[in-house]
C-alpha cells in the first residue's frame, strides 16, 4: 500500500514538473520579440548629393550657393504600426555631421516585431539633455562637437554655415537654430512618409529606412527666403521657428524600404 502511494506521488510531482515546464515554455513563446531598424541620412541639395567642396547649387528662385557646413540632431525616433499602436525609442540622439560620413548611419535596437507603417522623429535635442552638467554629455551630446550653446544652455539642432555666390561681392551665410523656451522654441517633428511601404522588424532581419535631408528645404518651406535676404539665425529667434518650421515641413523625404538590411 504504500509502495503504491509512493508511485502515486511520483507520478503526480512529475505531472505538475511536466505543467509548470510546459507553462514556462508557453510564457517565453508568449513573450514578443524584439529587431532592430537601420537608418541611413542622406544630405542632398535637390537631386545632387551635398559637398562641401565649394561646389555651387541653385535654388528655386535662381540664387546660388556653396555649403562648408551641414549637421543636424536626430531624436526621439517613433516608430507606429500599422494597428496605430507606438515604440518610441529612449535616449536616442544622433549627431549627423555632413564632414563626418560615418555619422550619416544608426541603427534603433529593442524594437518589437512587427509591421510599421509610419516613422517620426524630432530635428534637435529635448531639453531634458540641458539637466545637469553639460560637461558630463557624452558621444553625440558631448559639447565638444561645436553643437552646444555654452551661453543659452543648450545643443544647436540644426547648423548650415555657406556663401551666397549670386550676389556682389559673394556674402557668407549663417543658420544656427536652437532654443526650448515658448514662444520662440525651434524644437519641430519632421514625419516622412513611407509611401505605403511596411517595416517588417523581425528579430532575423534588420529593415532599413534611407533617408534624403534636402537643404533647399530650409529656404522653401512654409515661410519662402530668399538667400540675398536670409536671416543670420545665431540665437533664438522668430526667423529660427520659421526656419525650424521650413525643415519640418519638407526636408526629410524617405526615398528607399529595405525590408533586410542584413
Amino acid at each position: 500500500m504504500k509502495k503504491r502511494s509512493a508511485y502515486s506521488f511520483l507520478a503526480l510531482l512529475l505531472t505538475a514538473s511536466a505543467a509548470l515546464l510546459n507553462g514556462c515554455k508557453h510564457d517565453a513563446d508568449s513573450q514578443p520579440s524584439t529587431g532592430s531598424v537601420a537608418f541611413e541620412l542622406k544630405n542632398v541639395v535637390g537631386q545632387q548629393p551635398l559637398a562641401l567642396d565649394g561646389t555651387a547649387y541653385t535654388t528655386a528662385g535662381g540664387e546660388t550657393f556653396t555649403v562648408n557646413t551641414f549637421e543636424y540632431y536626430i531624436s526621439n525616433v517613433k516608430l507606429t504600426k500599422s494597428d496605430g499602436t507606438t515604440y518610441a525609442a529612449p535616449n536616442e540622439y544622433h549627431l549627423i555631421n555632413t564632414a563626418k560620413p560615418g555619422s550619416s548611419s544608426f541603427t534603433v535596437g529593442n524594437v518589437p516585431a512587427g509591421d510599421y507603417t509610419g516613422v517620426s522623429f524630432v530635428v534637435g535635442v529635448d531639453s531634458t539633455t540641458t539637466k545637469g552638467d553639460p560637461l558630463a554629455l557624452t558621444g553625440d551630446l558631448n559639447p565638444a562637437n561645436s553643437m552646444y550653446w555654452a551661453w543659452n544652455t543648450g545643443h544647436i539642432f540644426l547648423k548650415l554655415e555657406g556663401t551666397v555666390t549670386s550676389t556682389s561681392p559673394n556674402k557668407p551665410f549663417t543658420c544656427h537654430i536652437g532654443g526650448y523656451r515658448q514662444p520662440l522654441s525651434a524644437i519641430v517633428t519632421a514625419t516622412p512618409s513611407l509611401n505605403g511601404a511596411t517595416l517588417p522588424v523581425r528579430a532575423s532581419q534588420v529593415p532599413k529606412l534611407s533617408i534624403a535631408a534636402d537643404v533647399l528645404k530650409i529656404f522653401d518651406g512654409p515661410t519662402k527666403f530668399t538667400l540675398s535676404n536670409f536671416p543670420t539665425t545665431m540665437m533664438p529667434s522668430a526667423a529660427s521657428v520659421q526656419v525650424a518650421n521650413n525643415y519640418a515641413a519638407g526636408m526629410f523625404s524617405v526615398t528607399q524600404v529595405q525590408p533586410n538590411s542584413k
